[in-house]
């Protein structure tokens, strides 16, 4: 029977770690390890606490994983919380092509109006475009990465996650995985509720801090499939120097405000939802989200890490 190893990171006891850990002990798969990964030390009943003191979740993760008994490691944020079958509904994924299995990361019906909101620009087409997949239910398929919040790898597979990332760590362990031959792959029945951050400025700063991360990873190893990153940097780019040159140009200001209108028109209209609220709140978050991914992205292009 293979045996699972949990590992969490995280800085200190938290309501939201409390319903992880009880969700992990409710689940109907039993032969499983609980890792735990605190800045300092507690005492929790029932699961291993590896103090590791202030470092990045990263670091953490790697630590844990060197400690782990299991064949299979199952990384979980401390702010999600597991499907009941989360660990059995994996299990039918790992045929011997498959070298990690991940699933969505699904707004919680808990959270407030601020987190679902920016959950809706997550799990928006427009919003995120193709990570979008990450937050919502779609047919299960080979990807080329999955978030560390909702991760299962083999453990004789993980080489470790790069410690010099905040973020995108999970990104570069997914490409090693799959220039090892082993595919990625996206399962939507291995499910975690993940509590957002709310818009908007908590949420701004990780997506900025995502498009920093992900422009260094494409310096660190540029390949051409990588270039989807740069998408937003480009959209920032064309919005800024478009603005400039439309103001001078009488044929490119009319291109200018034309695309301007259209963009603006389809992330109004991916923003209906069915509460009127969440809408007004979803309309400048996809666009902000866009904009401070962008910016972060041409911050990593010009800063070393």
């Amino acid at each position: 029977m293979i045996k699972f190893s949990i590992i969490i990171p995280f800085k200190s006891m938290n309501d939201y770690l409390k319903k992880c850990i009880q969700e992990l002990l409710k689940q109907s798969y039993k032969n499983f390890e609980i890792i735990l990964l605190p800045d300092y030390d507690l005492k929790f009943k029932g699961v291993k606490v590896i103090p590791t003191g202030p470092v990045k979740p990263s670091l953490k993760r790697n630590i844990g994983a060197k400690k782990a008994k299991g064949e299979i490691l199952a990384f979980i944020d401390d702010d999600a919380y597991p499907d009941y079958n989360w660990m059995k509904n994996v299990l039918k994924y790992f045929k011997e092509d498959v070298g990690a299995v991940g699933g969505p990361n699904l707004t919680p019906k808990e959270d407030n109006i601020w987190q679902k909101a920016s959950g809706d620009v997550l799990s928006s087409p427009i919003g995120a475009g193709k990570f979008a997949l990450r937050y919502v239910v779609r047919k299960g398929q080979a990807v080329k990465e999955l978030p560390s919040c909702n991760l299962f790898v083999r453990k004789n597979l993980f080489k470790g996650f790069d410690t010099s990332l905040l973020t995108a760590e999970d990104s570069k362990l997914c490409f090693s995985i799959r220039k090892m031959g082993k595919k990625v792959i996206y399962a939507p029945d291995v499910k975690v509720y993940h509590h957002r951050r709310e818009l908007f400025r908590p949420h701004l700063k990780q997506v900025f801090i995502y498009g920093r991360d992900k422009a260094w990873l494409i310096k660190e190893d540029f390949s051409l499939d990588k270039l989807y990153y740069l998408a937003p940097f480009v959209f920032v780019l064309g919005l800024f120097f478009g603005g400039i040159v439309s103001a001078f140009v009488l044929p490119i200001k009319y291109l200018y405000l034309a695309f301007l209108g259209i963009y603006l028109l389809i992330s109004l209209f991916s923003s209906l939802t069915q509460n009127l609220e969440r809408s007004f709140l979803i309309f400048p978050g996809i666009i902000l989200t866009h904009i401070f991914y962008g910016l972060g992205s041409l911050y990593g292009l010009l800063k070393k890490k």
